[in-house]
């Protein structure tokens, strides 16, 4: 299958430098804690290219797992990397028509998964508001019929034959913690489901259905229970590599320019020295960032860049939470 390069080129380290004026304070361009969302793309720096290479596995197998330690940034990577470049049309051989649900598995992973769907054809305005509960009922027997459930409601999302449904289950880990949880044959019975539902999706061929998974590394072992999940995941899985100190760099830099912003250079130097390479810093560089912006756009004088001063004030990285 063929793969159109998405890689983007990026940011020079000009970048403050060569972006138009905006007059910062209409958003804060960091998250906090939160992943990234869907809408936060253009906020979204230091990634470049791996999209890229997830792109690769899921276009050859129809499902890809991507890892990594708590922090690293797994899920802002799929919602601002690998999401928009399906939305862009760069799986040329797959047709450019995509449906993309996401989920997370909670604390009852099927209905958690019905009530995504109802939320997508909620979003589709493919029902009514008044019905979400009924449609979320009869989704959930669908998917409880058989494990060819997610396939037939794949099939009726379609709305043309060849539409692609892109199924991405965030934060996978917790369908093991569900089971560990609820100590019972109800709730393996229940977990394994779920799992037969991925298994037998990826697996057939005459439904269009792709599905990725997002999951915590020190989770993978919890696989082995689930008969062929370690397989399909040995088969297609990316792992996401940390961050050098130039890309985190670029997730410092990026977002303040883009929302009208400047930092200070002994300031980016000062943070990359607190963080060092501890490898689950990202959401605490967010979380202090996000408070150092709030404070700077109360606090600055005229023209001045974000600097040591606003970022001492909120605690720096070490004690922004």
């Amino acid at each position: 299958m063929k793969v159109q390069q998405a890689h983007i080129e990026s940011p020079s380290n000009q970048l403050q430098e060569s972006m138009p004026d905006i007059e910062p304070g209409v958003i804060n361009p960091f998250p906090g804690l939160r992943p990234f969302t869907i809408d936060e793309c253009h906020l979204f720096f230091g990634r470049e290219g791996q999209s890229d290479e997830i792109l690769l596995k899921l276009s050859a197998n129809r499902f890809v797992t991507v890892m990594g330690y708590s922090g690293s940034g797994k899920s802002s990577l799929m919602y601002c990397g690998l999401v928009p470049v399906l939305y862009g049309g760069f799986m040329t051989q797959t047709g450019p028509h995509w449906q993309i649900i996401t989920s997370r598995p909670g604390a009852s992973p099927i209905d958690s998964l019905a009530q995504s769907i109802v939320d997508h054809l909620l979003t589709r305005k493919k029902i009514e508001p008044a019905d979400v509960n009924i449609h979320k009922s009869i989704i959930g027997s669908v998917l409880r019929s058989s494990s060819n459930g997610l396939v037939d409601i794949a099939k009726y999302l379609q709305d043309e034959r060849d539409e692609n449904i892109f199924f991405l289950v965030d934060q996978f880990e917790e369908l093991f913690r569900y089971h560990e949880n609820n100590d019972t044959d109800d709730a393996f019975n229940e977990a394994q489901a779920y799992v037969n539902l991925v298994l037998t999706a990826v697996q057939q061929t005459k439904v269009p259905v792709y599905i990725a998974l997002t999951m915590r590394s020190d989770f993978i072992g919890s696989c082995s229970i689930f008969p062929g999940l370690t397989t399909l995941i040995n088969h297609s899985n990316y792992l996401v590599p940390q961050m050098t100190r130039d890309q985190k760099k670029m997730a410092i830099e990026g977002p303040i320019a883009v929302a009208g912003g400047r930092i200070s250079q002994r300031l980016v130097k000062r943070i990359l020295n607190d963080v060092g390479n501890e490898q689950d810093q990202l959401p605490i560089i967010q979380h202090a960032l996000m408070r150092t912006w709030d404070y700077w756009l109360v606090n600055r004088d005229p023209s001045e860049a974000i600097d040591i001063r606003h970022y001492n004030a909120v605690g720096k990285v070490s004690q922004a939470l």
